[in-house]
């Protein structure tokens, strides 16, 4: 039997489950990438957090600004990180797979701070090794 009050909840939840995405949808597990450059922000927001920094891109050999996704902020803090973790400015190293769409969009499994600490990142994907690329 069909509640009446099941109806509002479908409303509420649906445009949030559409907004959400699989790991497989955005990023490419065949294209990991290591990164080092310079952080200049975090957004500590949900359901990801974005880490910001400028580094150089493999394929163009010019510095441009790369955007980093990372776990919501409830699994960065149980995995060490806090606001002050990164100070601006500061060199960072960040692991990853790229975004199948070509953008300078990165899904972090690790971060690497100026202090030597390696973070885990609360990638979607996992922190397991990458898939090997395919020939």
């Amino acid at each position: 039997m069909f509640k009446p009050f099941v109806l509002p909840i479908l409303f509420v939840l649906a445009p949030w489950a559409h907004a959400h995405h699989s790991f497989a949808a955005e990023f490419d597990s065949t294209k990991p990438i290591t990164l080092t450059g310079k952080f200049t922000k975090m957004d500590w927001v949900n359901p990801h957090s974005w880490i910001h920094m400028d580094a150089v891109n493999p394929k163009t050999g010019k510095v441009e600004s790369w955007d980093i996704e990372t776990g919501p902020p409830n699994t960065l803090y149980r995995n060490g990180w806090r606001k002050t973790s990164i100070p601006e400015g500061s060199e960072i190293v960040v692991t990853g797979t790229l975004a199948k769409n070509g953008s300078n969009t990165v899904n972090a499994r690790t971060v690497k701070t100026p202090d030597g600490k390696t973070l885990l990142a609360g990638s979607s994907e996992g922190n397991a090794a990458p898939a090997a690329p395919k020939e």
